[in-house]
């Protein structure tokens, strides 16, 4: 049968509740540096954001870009020892199985590709996706519309009412 739309869907905070996760991968690569965090502060301030716009206040304000790039690889090391603490979205599974054969799926994040495949890997779905496009596929973060835009043939003459 052939693909008739593209469903395209964000992976933190939609497929899975990732802010437990990152909360506490931030948590201990900030700690390693001297800096402190705690999950009410990230899901308040971070979650959601790029962490080269949240990472500066939580590392004294005005960290050298080499310090706030090593706090995030090393988050991204923590962040496969936290993957049990995520929670799949089971009911948006279920939708998505049942148009899987009609749709074109796609993952949209500002996660880095290490830590969105862990995460898809780790709830054996990664191949349900045919595009996976992460922080490392683009120049300006979402929700600047480069994302869309700029990635090809799933893209290309899509029609907002065939699309989600």
């Amino acid at each position: 049968m052939k693909k008739q739309g593209l469903i395209a869907v964000d992976l933190d905070g939609t497929l899975f509740d990732t802010v437990a996760v990152n909360a506490e991968s931030y948590r201990r690569a900030l700690e390693s540096f001297g800096f402190t965090s705690d999950y009410d502060y990230y899901a308040a301030y971070c979650n959601g954001r790029h962490y080269r716009a949240f990472l500066q206040p939580l590392m004294g304000g005005n960290p050298s870009a080499e310090d706030v790039e090593r706090v995030h690889d090393l988050k991204k090391q923590y962040y496969a020892a936290s993957m049990d603490i995520a929670r799949k979205n089971e009911a948006l599974f279920v939708i998505l199985e049942a148009l899987r054969p009609t749709h074109y799926l796609a993952v949209i994040t500002t996660g880095s590709r290490q830590n969105a495949t862990e995460m898809l890997d780790h709830f054996h779905c990664t191949d349900w996706f045919d595009l996976i496009l992460t922080q490392e596929d683009v120049v300006n973060n979402k929700p600047d519309p480069e994302l869309p835009e700029s990635h090809g043939p799933l893209w290309r003459g899509r029609r907002p009412y065939h699309d989600l």
